[in-house]
């Protein structure tokens, strides 16, 4: 259940229970979710392109935000570690 509450499916004092007794397919099919936030950035990108073309509209400017978040990832190697030829 800790898993679906990082993917932000439930809020973690909520009660849920899945279907089956497989702790591996209880982790695909969390897994496989797509969070609530991202799904609605999607749909409503999907309703807006939609009535784009519906309108006639091949291309659109927009200041829609961009609802995904850089991020920025570093490794720190010792040198004696590494070993190239």
């Amino acid at each position: 259940l800790e898993l679906c509450a990082l993917q932000s499916l439930i809020e973690p004092e909520e009660y849920l229970e899945l279907d089956g007794l497989s702790d591996g397919d209880w982790r695909e099919r969390i897994g496989n979710a797509v969070p609530p936030d991202a799904a609605e950035a999607i749909g409503e990108a999907f309703g807006t392109t939609l009535l784009l073309v519906w309108s006639g509209q091949t291309y659109s400017i927009g200041k829609t935000p961009i609802w995904v978040r850089n991020s920025l990832a570093a490794l720190s190697v010792a040198q004696g570690d590494f070993n190239v030829q």
